[in-house]
């Protein structure tokens, strides 16, 4: 027998957040032929984890005339200057700059042509990385400002639960069937704050995974939500970046659920008593999980608003578990009618 879809959202709601602009002005350095640089990153949103004011490092390459003056050269914040080894001079062509941070592991393939890709770069969830772009500048005394831009979209789960006659344990949060593969195109023109237009982009999406944002060690690890939302992966798994993708639709089969959801496992008590209200002996096996006591909740990723994941923008999704008696499966009493008679 078909099973009908059951996906039990108690109250979910979802936003999205897109970078700002610029929130520092540039440093100044003295006259000189050395190219100096300076890093710039939006202001920080909820979205946004590395700033202006926490960003590191930085990989810069740099190209005139299609010829390379710096090949991927680690620059490094030093009090409140930037520096990096072997120095680069400023020739008398102009030149353009291309930047990702932080240093990763995945080659990045930069022609200084006008194309810059890092090819099958393979998302930890864990790093926010981001990428500049500046093209044909001039020499100029200041140091070259990069303005960098998040090029992974961040999702962030917060969890709550205002009724107070129940006690919500949660052991499992996370995003399934993300893709966790792919590779990113450098824009062709300049990522200033003036051109927030100016994008990357990711194409040959592959491997899809699930992205776990909370998890426990034990049974004493488990939470209970309260009425504040809270992110729960915070100082626990810290793991929020997704390489943007189009979010599927959720399906229930045979052999589970298909398309992009979000997956909280838990379980809920009677608040006076502690006995348990969910799951039962009435919770259908799909939503079980598998060798535990708990279940499982299952939310869609995609709103009516919100088809896909875009780089730089950050995804808030409140989930609240408030009413126990939704999560119990629906049961069927039939009759059916005799037909009436009509005599001819």
């Amino acid at each position: 027998m078909k099973k009908e879809l059951s996906i039990l959202g108690l109250a979910l709601c979802m936003c999205a957040f897109t970078s700002c602009s610029d929130d520092e002005e540039p440093q100044t350095a003295s006259d000189s032929r050395v190219i100096s640089l300076s890093a710039v990153v939006p202001n920080a949103s909820r979205g946004a984890a590395t700033t202006t004011a926490t960003i590191k490092d930085f990989i810069v390459y740099g190209f005139t005339e299609g010829s390379v003056l710096i090949d991927g050269v680690k620059v490094t914040r030093d009090g409140g200057s930037w520096t990096y080894s072997p120095e680069a001079y400023w020739p008398v062509t102009p030149v353009s700059f291309y930047a990702d941070s932080p240093e990763i592991d995945t080659a990045t393939d930069i022609t200084g042509d006008g194309g810059g890709h890092i090819p099958g770069y393979i998302n930890s969830g864990t790093v926010d990385l981001l990428y500049s772009v500046r093209t044909n500048v001039a020499q100029q005394a200041a140091p070259v400002s990069l303005n960098f831009r998040h090029a992974l979209s961040k999702v962030s789960i917060l969890m709550s639960s205002t009724n107070q006659r129940i006690n919500v344990a949660v052991s499992y949060i996370s995003l399934k069937n993300i893709y966790h593969q792919g590779s990113f195109t450098f824009p062709s023109a300049s990522t200033v704050a003036s051109a927030p237009d100016v994008v990357g982009s990711w194409s040959n999406l592959k491997g899809l995974h699930e992205l776990m944002t909370f998890a426990i060690i034990g049974q004493e690890d488990k939470v209970e939500l309260t009425p504040q939302p809270t992110d729960y992966t915070l100082s626990n798994l810290d793991c929020s970046y997704v390489i943007p993708q189009p979010l599927s639709a959720v399906e229930l089969s045979e052999s589970g659920y298909t398309g992009t959801y979000i997956e909280v496992d838990c379980e809920i008590f009677d608040a006076a008593t502690g006995a348990k209200l969910w799951p039962n002996a009435n919770t259908p096996d799909y939503m079980l999980v598998p060798h535990t006591d708990t279940g499982r909740i299952i939310y869609p990723a995609s709103s009516d608003k919100v088809k896909e994941y875009l780089p730089g923008h950050a995804y808030i999704y409140n989930i609240s578990i408030n009413n126990p008696s939704v999560l119990d499966k629906i049961e069927f009493d039939v009759t059916v009618d005799d037909y009436t008679i009509d005599q001819m």
